[in-house]
């Protein structure tokens, strides 16, 4: 078995330097503090007291979320949701929210962890920390997003909502379509984008895209409207990015959808409301995908189920509203 004498050798530290890795990070300097996070992660070490939580008694009644920053609004509202559900359940929750500076970060604090099961929103995730994750005995479910390993995840079908966005779209006869993306590191959202692709190229539209982090949204508007062969219609990868270009388009005097139609995906609480009546791909406002893989890991954590359940993918809907035109 592995022991903190062994990290300790393979970061070349004091064992009392493990020590306060685990208990108390804030006091390791950055460098100290990576050295050993690497040697825990190599030997796949799990500090005694929360392996005793989580393989022993698994007893903390505790269960950690996980998602991207606060500041998108899907996820603060879905990270509300979840701890209020789970709460409602007997449960306290720890809230880790992914640094897109440091993505992998997290998942050295979740190795300390002495949560029972974790909850997993969309964030970005390496194949090694997958592997460390998947080893670590504690029951986790992805929500939003497939995880790596095919293992437990319940998530809408993000490649078939990009899909059904560029069908949609290519249906009312566009030929020149702007899609607006978002963080590369969002693994929805380039699973959004690769459907969108694939449709909208076996259907000969010509995308122009915008990815990545957009600082400057005007700029990358702006850019997009003066091309002389400027869309017709826009999808954005969420219903967010959707409003964002709405309030823009509007601001400069264009006519929605008079001028242009507009689309997102998610089919948020916000798209459906009278002042945006944005068309959007997604789920029935019904379904609440979080609540359901909170459900499923209350069921692993009671060892009632300890097979994996497969990465379970729910079908897009298509949700047609005023911004993309009359309703048919």
């Amino acid at each position: 078995m592995v022991s903190s004498v062994d990290v300790a050798k393979l970061a070349g530290v004091s064992q009392a330097t493990v020590s306060r890795v685990l208990n108390n990070p804030g006091k390791v300097n950055a460098e100290t503090l990576e050295k050993v996070n690497a040697a825990i992660r190599q030997l796949n070490y799990r500090p005694n007291a929360a392996a005793r939580s989580l393989v022993g008694n698994r007893s903390s009644g505790k269960v950690a979320f996980v998602c991207g920053p606060l500041t998108d609004p899907e996820t603060a509202d879905a990270a509300g949701r979840t701890i209020l559900y789970l709460q409602s359940k007997g449960y306290t929750s720890e809230l880790h929210i992914q640094d897109a500076e440091q993505p992998g970060k997290v998942f050295d604090l979740l190795s300390q962890t002495q949560a029972e099961g974790i909850v997993l929103g969309p964030v970005h995730i390496t194949r090694e920390e997958m592997q460390l994750l998947e080893s670590s005995g504690v029951p986790y479910v992805f929500c939003g997003q497939d995880d790596l390993a095919a293992g437990s995840s319940v998530s809408m079908d993000n490649v078939a909502a990009g899909r059904l966005a560029a069908e949609y779209i290519c249906s009312r006869e566009h030929r020149f379509i702007g899609w607006i993306g978002g963080s590369e590191a969002d693994q929805r959202l380039l699973d959004r984008y690769q459907g969108f692709m694939e449709e909208a190229k076996a259907n000969g539209a010509e995308v122009i895209a915008a990815m990545g982090e957009i600082s400057d949204y005007d700029a990358v508007m702006s850019a997009m409207m003066a091309r002389k062969d400027r869309p017709s219609a826009l999808v954005a990868a969420t219903d967010e990015l959707g409003a964002r270009a709405i309030d823009f388009l509007l601001a400069y005097g264009y006519s929605i959808p008079g001028d242009i139609h507009v689309a997102g995906i998610g089919n948020s609480r916000q798209s459906s409301m009278n002042y945006l009546q944005l068309t959007s791909i997604g789920l029935s406002e019904d379904v609440d995908i979080y609540k359901e893989a909170a459900d499923r890991l209350l069921v692993k954590i009671a060892g009632e189920f300890r097979e994996k359940i497969g990465s379970i993918l729910l079908q897009p809907e298509l949700y047609q509203r005023k911004s993309t035109g009359s309703i048919e």
